[in-house]
């Protein structure tokens, strides 16, 4: 359920108070509080493969907590990359759980008579191999001749790379992610190297993707993260270079310069799939002036946290356009992107988790509605709206600024967490 607390007042008086309110909150700070697994997750607190340890911290941002596995203990910044990780674990277990099926165990020997001479016949002869393989590949064809010419020419990674292009085994690894509602380019390692043993069991092995699907035991991957046909088949069809391809046409199509592009293209705090979807969201919102400051803001991130931050705030910056209020612009305040409705109002949709009134954010928020009242023409108004939970404190300060808050926004249903 949505919480709002609604203030109306005067795009003058806003700016007046925020005078006050400023120098009154100055010192009265509180400090985030520390909280339950289980009052925060519900089930999500622990599970096969996992559990997450007490307390959940708060940086007075993002949730901080720690996720234990077999693998050991990680660090996690944030409640959407926690989901998403807890969804990989599930992943990797289904997979795992492979290895107790026969017939699977069977396809994995019978590929391990494969690989070796593939490879081998790929170093001595490329053409050969390539013109040996080529039928059945079917959209597959162009790319052999590219990644062929790559090889000859020993821009290619490895063999083994232009192997998996040409058997299919590259396209069975992603068509079999997306199945299981993962990123093909997921980079958690344990759920990458099982993807590579499935993908591996279906091509060499000659296991489909659907069987291999039906071979893991019911319930053991449920919620599965949907996304738009489209988009899926964008992920399944197309090789990842085809997909940053198609991630760079849509962004310069949206008149985004090629230097900022290029810079998207070369975080690596993204995945190809998570670049194409800042794309895929941006194209629905075409119209709306300044998109380039959220890319180029998105593309500047240093951390993975600030990434997935960054990826849902564009995910809801979409949704909130085609849902609430279409959107008209976006401005760069303070060197933070803010949207601008058609109808004057400011809209800040963000992924926060547990927003409490500390001197981060009394700064940061201080300052962006000081930003908004000295704008030539100041919002009509200022909707608030976050995806987590706001002490009293925050509400009652940023209520205070004239701005609409609303918190425990919903995420929309998709492979964003």
């Amino acid at each position: 359920m949505l919480r709002r607390t609604k203030v109306v007042c005067a795009a003058f008086a806003v700016s007046m108070l925020f005078l006050a309110t400023a120098e009154a909150f100055s010192d009265n700070f509180e400090t985030p509080p520390e909280q339950d697994p289980g009052m925060v997750l519900g089930n999500l607190a622990s599970g096969p493969g996992y559990g997450v340890l007490t307390p959940v911290r708060s940086d007075g941002f993002l949730r901080v907590y720690d996720l234990k596995t077999q693998f050991g203990t990680e660090h996690v910044v944030g409640d959407g990359l926690l989901k998403l990780r807890i969804h990989e674990i599930a992943a990797y277990t289904a997979l795992k759980s492979l290895e107790s099926q026969q017939s699977f165990v069977d396809g994995l020997k019978e590929a391990a008579k494969k690989p070796a001479e593939f490879v081998e016949s790929t170093v001595t002869d490329p053409l050969g191999t390539a013109k040996s393989t080529v039928s059945g590949v079917g959209r597959l064809f162009g790319r052999i001749s590219k990644g062929v010419e790559k090889a000859v020419t020993g821009e290619t990674t490895s063999p083994g790379e232009l192997a998996a292009i040409v058997t299919g085994r590259d396209r069975a690894r992603r068509e079999l992610a997306v199945k299981l509602g993962v990123d093909p380019y997921t980079t958690y390692q344990p759920l990458s190297e099982q993807l590579d043993r499935a993908a591996t069991a279906s091509t060499a092995g000659n296991l489909s993707v659907g069987v291999i699907m039906s071979l893991i035991p019911g319930g053991m991957i449920t919620n599965v993260a949907s996304s738009a046909e489209s988009l899926r088949d964008l992920i399944v069809d197309n090789t990842r270079s085809e997909l940053e391809e198609r991630t760079a046409t849509v962004l310069r199509d949206l008149n985004i310069s090629q230097r900022v592009i290029d810079d998207l293209a070369a975080n690596a705090n993204y995945t190809p799939t998570e670049r194409a979807i800042i794309a895929y969201q941006l194209q629905a919102i075409s119209t709306v002036e300044g998109l380039e400051i959220l890319v180029a803001r998105a593309a500047d991130t240093k951390n993975r946290e600030e990434a997935y931050f960054l990826l849902r705030r564009i995910v809801l910056t979409e949704h909130y356009s085609s849902t609430v209020a279409s959107l008209s612009q976006i401005r760069k305040m303070a060197d933070f992107p803010i949207a601008i409705r058609r109808d004057g109002g400011a809209a800040l949709v963000m992924p926060l988790d547990m927003l409490s009134w500390t001197a981060s954010t009394a700064k940061a928020f201080s300052g962006l509605q000081d930003g908004l009242s000295r704008l030539p023409f100041p919002p009509t108004g200022v909707d608030f709206q976050i995806t987590g939970d706001i002490t009293s404190d925050a509400a009652e300060r940023l209520a205070s600024f004239g701005w609409d808050v609303t918190a425990d926004l919903p995420m929309p249903k998709g492979p964003v967490f």
